[in-house]
């Protein structure tokens, strides 16, 4: 059973082996025609006819059409896409559908096709719009950071526009075209070339279209390399204010401002001097302000760095004085030249000194009785008209206006003491040769004794003040 299902197998293989033999040779017998497709791109040709009108065009859909052909079924293998050639002539669009037809040229292996071939889409369809030619200004973004004490100076580029031209649209994306240059570890001149991009409005980059056509493909760029140092601003003020007011300085933002320049120019410049003609005060009752612009004032080959403005402002304060007057007790220390034998007292017993200076000076001035002096030298009692003066000499910034003057009334300083002696005392010692006894004269040499003791005593009357009192005591010894 097994060998006659084998056997039934290899007839039926033999049969379908037989079978193909016999359509291969009947197709290569007969040679039939088939036909088959392939697919070309589409050429648009005469495009000029737009651009002379200022126009450009896109393709809506797909830039390729099907090309039909007829070939014998043998030589079918032999043909290519690039054996055709798909255009479409601008010269024939139907300006309201934007359509063109197209055509189909056989480039080789045209002795195989059995027809004319035929695009079947016919046509393509194209949208026009205006062109747009428009130059951009080439700028320039650095990345990184230079060594330290050095700053970026001028670049020069070649080309410094860049043109672009194509569709209105697509120009209108473009907002800026620069260069970016890196600046890492860089402290000295350099040149090199870059790529220009595209920025759109938020300072995006942006891959432009390959509609657009730009005239310029590469930058090329010298970047200068500056040393940088600070310079102090030094202000020259001159003038005088009006009466009653004075000039206490000047205020500005900046007390140095940093600058770049070649080596050679920065090093004997230390700084920058804004002249008297900027900045005169004559006359002034308030604040004055002046915009200056340090440009003006830096020498050729230096110029200021890292700063968004060349101007600065300067206040230059006035400010208005004020009057004060201080009252001051006289004591026994002020009198200079006064006699140890008189007393003196001053009426009224204060003066009244007046000085003019800004309110703040005048807020940090005291004056106490060791600042005055009344100088009383050479004068004897009674009562005399004194000027006081001041012991210590006061800042410039303050004005003496005046000192009251004051009567200084002088007395002879009142004994505080006298001497006292018995009269019975005086009688015994004229007597005491003829009267008494040698054994009464030690009595007698007693007694004188006691006598010289008692004129050397202080008899203080009793309405005598203390402060008298004292000063008695130093009169009497003194003497």
């Amino acid at each position: 059973m097994k060998e006659k299902q084998n056997k039934r197998w290899g007839l039926l293989l033999i049969s379908f082996l037989c079978a193909f033999l016999v359509w291969l040779g009947v197709v290569n017998v007969a040679d039939p025609v088939m036909t088959d497709t392939v697919e070309v791109p589409v050429e648009i040709i005469n495009s000029d006819v737009l651009t002379k009108n200022n126009l450009t065009y896109e393709v809506v859909g797909k830039s390729t059409t099907t090309v039909q052909y007829e070939i014998k079924t043998t030589d079918a293998y032999r043909i290519r896409p690039s054996d055709f050639r798909a255009y479409a002539d601008m010269t024939d669009m139907w300006s309201v559908t934007g359509a063109i037809p197209i055509k189909i040229e056989v480039l080789s292996h045209s002795e195989y096709l059995v027809s004319t071939p035929v695009s079947r889409t016919g046509t393509i369809k194209i949208e026009t719009e205006p062109l747009q030619r428009k130059t951009f200004t080439i700028g320039v973004t650095t990345t990184g950071m230079l060594e330290d004490g050095y700053q970026t100076g001028k670049v020069t580029l070649s080309p410094e526009t860049l043109t672009v031209e194509g569709p209105e649209s697509l120009i209108g994306q473009i907002s800026s075209v620069g260069i970016e240059i890196s600046l890492d570890g860089k402290n000295a001149d350099w040149s090199d070339s870059e790529e220009p991009k595209f920025y759109d409005a938020n300072n995006n980059s942006i891959t432009i279209s390959d509609r657009l056509i730009s005239n310029c493909k590469s930058v090329d760029y010298t970047m200068e390399i500056l040393k940088v140092k600070n310079l102090n601003l030094d202000f020259d003020v001159t003038g005088e204010v009006a009466s009653g007011y004075r000039y206490t300085g000047v205020e500005c933002e900046l007390k140095s401002v940093p600058v770049v320049g070649l080596k050679s120019a920065l090093a004997s410049l230390n700084t920058i001097t804004i002249p008297k003609d900027e900045l005169d005060v004559s006359g002034a009752k308030a604040n004055i302000v002046r915009t200056i612009d340090l440009n003006d004032y830096l020498p050729d080959g230096v110029s200021l760095a890292g700063m968004s403005s060349s101007e600065i402002t300067v206040t230059l304060t006035v400010e208005q004085l004020k009057e004060r007057e201080y009252t001051v007790r006289v004591d026994s220390d002020c009198y200079a030249g006064a006699n140890s034998a008189y007393s003196y007292q001053s009426d009224p017993s204060t003066v009244t000194v007046r000085i003019r200076a800004l309110q703040e000076e005048l807020d940090s001035l005291h004056l106490a009785a060791s600042d005055l002096r009344l100088n009383v030298s050479g004068m004897g009692e009674g009562s005399h008209q004194v000027q006081p003066e001041l012991s210590r000499e006061l800042d410039s910034a303050y004005d003496l206006l005046g000192i009251s003057s004051c009567t200084v009334n002088i007395s002879r300083k009142q004994e505080t003491g006298t001497e006292a002696e018995p009269e019975t005392t005086a009688e015994e010692t004229t007597k005491a040769p003829e009267t008494v006894p040698e054994s009464s004269k030690e009595t007698e040499t007693e007694e004188d004794s006691s006598v010289s003791q008692t004129r050397h005593a202080v008899i203080i009357p009793p309405e005598t003040t203390e402060a008298h009192q004292a000063t008695g005591l130093q009169t009497l010894f003194r003497n």
